[in-house]
């Protein structure tokens, strides 16, 4: 039997009982079967558990018993060792005293040490002290005897512009000037050396603009040694940077004043960026031969930092200029904005392969000379682009003489109104990177209402085309193929704005990295970023509180609501052509019936016939022939058209019913309710005339169902109270809508019996 598990912390006695239980069970089971066999007979179930019961527990006897033993010698061991233990702990406790009061002792004692040598120390400290001053002051006194000397020899050198003699003299009189620190008039003295500096510099700086000027490496090294001399290396680089940015200078100008031919006008910056570039890979390599710190490494790319911004003219004026007498305005911020970033990325290209490490402010000083003039142009570009935009978009919306042209004449715009604006979103993302996309987005958003004014025109224009009470194929014609440019622009924008949507994320994305990038992102301040920031997150904000309406809608929620509005104004117009002759049709009911006001009267009502009034028959023939009108449209519309029309209607989400029959099924249901609305404007009708639109509607019901539809609920009922027995009429009734009940009560002037 196992019992490490009762030492464990989550032991749970049944579970240990059930295991040990079913370990015995195994074992019985291993019997051979002989003996299986002999016991099974004596043996149940029963039995097996009673034994393993009876022999756990005796078990758990003899483990307690074991338990209890131990237990009691341990005691008995502990008891019979306390009495040694307490003796050594006394023991201990007496010798540590003994040790506490020798380490009392022993302190006393360095104490008194102490006081008896620390004045003998002081003393030697003093003397030291004095001896050091002593030997400072006679080597001061040796050196100003010949501070005098040196003062004259260093004189003569400069009067025979002895430079290097000047240079060794001047190193003499610093150190004589060190040692002389502890002397009376030190502070004049060192005027006096740097005065002697200043000359050294102005003896030397002719020679060293001019080996700068040369590219001399070995010139250079001796004044570079000069300069750390005298400690006016700092001096010396300013000198190189000088040079430099004069030479820079007077390319800048030689690459204007070349022959303004049509590409060195526009190519001037790719041109000067190229040579800058190539002559700063040459100054490094140059610069590591000459200057022994780090800092002449950088010299080269602090000139580039130093000279952008200083140009004269600048680059900014120069292209103001250049936009003033051109037409391709937005292909030049192109193309300069190009240029910055080719520049930029080509040198940090040649700073990683070289290997160095610039401080990262002066990778930002390197954007803002690159960058910084063009934050100008970028402000500008919406206004470049809006204008550009609008003058495109109004040659393009002009008016059309007809409403066939019209639609015709939107189905080419829609292609080309979207390529221009996807024109647009590149050329922002070349000028700006985006960073301009959020008030490019209000210019397009202007841009498509344009759009949508016209499609308003066309719809206008459909309209009038319609003719009274005759049959419209063409206006019919006009009205679905706008339906179909309708849903094109929407699936046209849908797309687009994916895209922007794709855009606006990684802008978002580039402005949070800004800080530790080195790309125009950084030109921006921190008030700045969190401004376009607020501008990016209201679009999401407002993503989010429509996405139950428009899910992909971000930033042209407003002109997809429009867009929907058109869509089933235009459905509207196709359905007013389609019932204009019913209308027509109908409208002969009252022209056969005088009427002295608004009533119909009774003696001008048609007597009964068993055959339909013949505008009635009309207006069946009509419907019997709309499917063979409407099936070349819609039995098998194009997936533009279905879209639009589920757009309309939910009934042409239906994938079973084809729209035709969708649309068969509206005319219906507006010819019915245009039926009904006729019949509800008599006042009196005599039961002869009743029997009359009785056989009417029983007409209209039977062309309808051939149609394989049905006329509406409000006509039926009627039909069946213009049917109605007058003496059995309220019984009749029942189930109609009471509204209709009273309205035919009235009109047959049946006497109401409640």
């Amino acid at each position: 039997m196992d019992v490490s598990p009762l030492l464990d912390d989550t032991f749970n006695a049944i579970e240990w009982i059930n295991g040990n239980y079913k370990k015995y069970v195994a074992e019985e089971d291993k019997l051979s079967a002989t003996e299986r066999s002999a016991t099974s007979a004596a043996n149940d179930d029963d039995t097996i558990a009673l034994e393993f019961i009876s022999q756990s527990v005796l078990k758990l006897h003899l483990y307690m018993q074991q338990v209890h033993c131990a237990v009691e010698e341990s005691s008995q061991k502990l008891v019979f060792d306390m009495p040694r233990i307490i003796k050594e702990a006394v023991i201990l406790q007496a010798e540590v005293e003994e040790l506490k009061k020798r380490m009392q002792a022993m302190r006393k004692e360095m104490t008194n040490v102490q006081e008896e040598t620390g004045d003998c120390m002081a003393a030697l400290e003093r003397l030291n002290t004095m001896q050091t001053k002593l030997q400072k002051a006679k080597e001061s006194l040796q050196e100003s005897d010949g501070w005098g000397n040196l003062i004259s020899e260093l004189e003569d050198c400069f009067e025979h512009n002895d430079l290097k003699g000047a240079f060794d003299k001047l190193l003499s009189l610093q150190k004589s000037l060190q040692v002389q620190e502890q002397l009376v008039g030190h502070a004049e003295r060192l005027e006096q050396v740097e005065g002697f500096k200043n000359r050294l510099e102005a003896l030397a700086s002719p020679n060293v603009v001019q080996c700068f000027a040369d590219g001399s490496i070995e010139q250079a090294k001796k004044y570079v040694g000069i300069f750390a001399g005298i400690e006016r290396s700092s001096q010396l680089e300013q000198y190189y940077r000088a040079v430099q940015k004069n030479s820079l200078q007077q390319k800048w100008k030689q690459i204007l004043d070349m022959p303004a031919t049509e590409n060195s006008a526009h190519k001037f910056l790719s041109l000067y960026y190229n040579h800058l570039l190539e002559h700063c890979k040459q100054q490094v390599k140059w610069c590591a031969q000459v200057f022994n710190s780090t800092n002449g490494n950088f010299q080269p790319i602090i000139v580039v930092t130093e000279l952008l911004p200083s140009l004269q003219p600048t680059r900014e004026s120069y292209i103001v200029q250049l936009l003033k007498t051109c037409n391709e305005r937005l292909e030049l911020l192109e193309e300069y904005a190009l240029a910055n970033h080719n520049f930029t990325t080509q040198l940090n290209a040649f700073l990683m392969h070289s290997k160095i490490e610039l401080p990262s402010k002066m990778h930002t000083s390197i954007v803002q000379s690159v960058y910084g003039y063009f934050q100008k142009f970028i402000e500008q570009y919406p206004r470049i682009e809006e204008t550009q935009l609008s003058t495109q978009v109004d040659k393009l919306l002009l008016s059309q003489p007809t409403a066939a042209d019209s639609v015709h004449h939107l189905e080419n715009c829609n292609q080309k109104i979207f390529a221009w604006l996807s024109e647009a979103c590149e050329r922002c993302k070349n000028i700006t990177d985006d960073l301009a996309l959020c008030r490019l987005i209000e210019i397009i958003s202007s841009i498509l209402k344009k759009m949508l004014e016209i499609f308003s025109k066309t719809q206008r224009q459909i309209a009038l085309s319609i003719g009274q009470g005759t049959e419209n194929w063409a206006a019919l014609q006009c009205a679905m193929s706008l339906l179909q440019c309708l849903s094109d622009f929407q699936i046209k924008l849908h797309k687009f704005e994916k895209g922007m949507q794709k855009r606006m994320t990684t802008l978002k994305e580039m402005l949070s990295a800004a800080a530790s990038s080195t790309t125009i992102y950084s030109i921006y301040t921190d008030q700045e970023q969190i401004n376009l920031r607020k501008s990016i997150e209201k679009y999401q904000r407002e993503s989010v509180e429509t996405e139950n309406s428009y899910s992909s809608a971000i930033f042209f929620t407003s002109i997809y609501e429009q867009i929907k509005v058109h869509c089933i104004d235009t459905h509207d117009i196709a359905l007013n052509v389609l019932l204009q002759p019913v209308e027509g049709h109908l409208l002969n009911i009252q022209s056969t019936m005088s009427s002295t006001s608004d009533a119909l009267m009774p003696e001008n009502m048609p007597a009964f016939s068993f055959v339909p009034q013949e505008c009635i028959t009309q207006i069946g023939q009509y419907l019997l022939t709309l499917p063979q009108h409407l099936e070349p449209l819609l039995f098998t519309p194009s997936p533009l058209l279905k879209q639009a029309l589920e757009i309309c209607n939910i009934k042409y989400t239906q994938s079973s019913i084809p729209c035709a029959d969708t649309l068969l099924s509206l005319v219906v249901e507006q010819c019915c309710h245009l039926y009904q609305s006729q019949i509800l404007q008599i006042k009196n009708l005599p039961l002869t005339s009743a029997k009359q639109f009785a056989v009417d509607i029983e007409y209209l019901s039977n062309v309808v169902e051939e149609l394989g539809l049905s006329i509406s609920t409000n006509l039926s009922q009627i039909l069946i109270l213009l049917k109605a027995n007058p003496d059995n009429y309220l019984a009749l009734s029942g189930g109609c809508e009471p509204r209709l009940v009273t309205a035919i009560r009235q009109m047959r002037n049946i006497v109401s019996t409640q």
